[in-house]
């Protein structure tokens, strides 16, 4: 079995909705942005902060193709689809699954979390822009997408499910 991904804006639900289904279907799931912080030995905001983001994108996608042959679940980090090779990766995978969720919706949830480095150097008119430039490669990137506005994780997971085995 291929690999199911979860891509995604930061604040979405990819990790907490891989982690409940890894346990409704038993597969493993790795977290992409772990992965990396194993293989570095630092942290994501570590590597942002002494490396820079040009870095870090190179990590991502060296971590995108290892994970490409797993059978599990591979939650990634919102930024996976910023570079074209990427998103080409991704769409060749029919189990892509782009969880969305409106902007302001996000914002609540973000707005002051330290431990995200794109949350802490930017605005929230920053973010929006950032937003909204990302949807269409989310989109162009996944076959399966799916809205996590005031829905319970089970609800989610629901959905998937339907959507991986109509």
């Amino acid at each position: 079995m291929k690999p199911i991904f979860f891509i995604g804006f930061m604040g979405v639900g990819k990790t907490t909705i891989g982690k409940r289904l890894s346990e409704v279907i038993q597969l493993p799931v790795i977290d992409m942005d772990q992965y990396i912080e194993e293989k570095e030995k630092q942290s994501i905001k570590e590597i942002f902060d002494q490396k820079g983001e040009a870095y870090f994108r190179d990590l991502e996608t060296k971590a995108l193709n290892e994970l490409l042959v797993e059978e599990g679940i591979i939650t990634t980090g919102g930024g996976v689809i910023e570079r074209e090779e990427n998103r080409k990766l991704l769409a060749g995978n029919p189990l892509v699954v782009h969880l969305t969720c409106p902007f302001d919706v996000l914002w609540g949830r973000l707005h002051g979390d330290e431990n995200r480095p794109l949350v802490k150097k930017n605005s929230q008119e920053n973010l929006r822009a950032l937003y909204n430039r990302r949807i269409p490669f989310y989109t162009e990137s996944s076959m399966i997408e799916i809205d996590t506005k005031d829905k319970t994780v089970e609800t989610i997971v629901e959905e998937i499910l339907l959507q991986l085995n109509p």
